[in-house]
């Protein structure tokens, strides 16, 4: 029996959709619908029975996006809704000085994972310190990751790099999404449906997918283009996507 049935075993129960930004942007929860069929020579084997799969996003916050008041280009509302004089000190876990940011800047960078400062530095979230904000941080090889840091060494690719629970999907593993299938992207070209475990993190667990889409901009733009889609149906084994496997 494919390894693809038997996590479906383990995950008998069903998990809830974190909606967590969609429901602070006012975008209303598409209920749960109809399984597209298997395809062995596309698609490989879902996961799920039907659309089981909670779907959320995340991006690289950038600290240009904070410099106005009420900008366009951060979330209206959520746990990072603060006023934007409050400022905070960023180091590394090692206590070397970082930065002098605005703390909803701060506080954002600590829930995406990834972010762009306002002189091109690009730093990775890496946990609970001692020192300045309480939260640590480091500067990356803008080279090796332009748009962050996934699990371990990866880099985290725009629209291909998902998060998932590393206990149910291995890193590293191409998935095939048919709700992406065709998605136009904000760049104007067309998604093929194939993405990539990348990255995990804290609150994804069991049935609940990140979708990395680079900026907050662009999730907006893809709402519209997923009309407001919160379920999917990963599958595995999906030949059309194996060029995306490690080597």
């Amino acid at each position: 029996m494919r390894w693809a049935v038997v996590i479906v075993a383990i995950l008998a129960t069903s998990a809830a959709a974190d909606d967590s930004k969609l429901a602070k942007e006012d975008v209303p929860i598409q209920p749960k619908a109809t399984v597209r069929g298997k395809n062995k020579l596309c698609c490989g084997y879902p996961l799920v029975d039907e659309l089981g799969w909670a779907l959320r996003f995340y991006w690289l916050t950038r600290e240009v996006d904070y410099q106005e008041v009420q900008g366009v280009n951060i979330p209206r509302g959520g746990a990072c809704a603060m006023p934007a004089n409050r400022w905070v000190e960023m180091y590394t876990r090692d206590g070397y000085f970082l930065s002098r940011v605005q703390e909803r800047f701060a506080c954002s960078l600590r829930l995406e994972g990834s972010g762009l400062m306002m002189d091109d530095r690009v730093v990775n979230y890496t946990g609970p310190c001692k020192y300045g904000y309480g939260t640590c941080f480091e500067q990356l090889d803008i080279k090796k990751f332009p748009f962050g840091r996934g699990a371990g060494t990866r880099p985290l690719i725009p629209f291909k790099s998902v998060a998932v629970d590393p206990k149910v999907i291995r890193i590293g593993e191409p998935l095939y999404i048919p709700e992406f299938d065709g998605l136009t992207l904000p760049d104007g070209s067309i998604h093929d449906g194939c993405v990539r475990a990348d990255d995990t993190g804290g609150g994804i667990k069991k049935r609940k997918m990140d979708f990395f889409v680079v900026t907050y901009g662009n999730f907006r733009f893809l709402l519209d283009q997923l009309l407001n889609v919160s379920w999917i149906t990963p599958h595995v084994e999906a030949p059309r996507c194996e060029y995306l496997r490690d080597m």
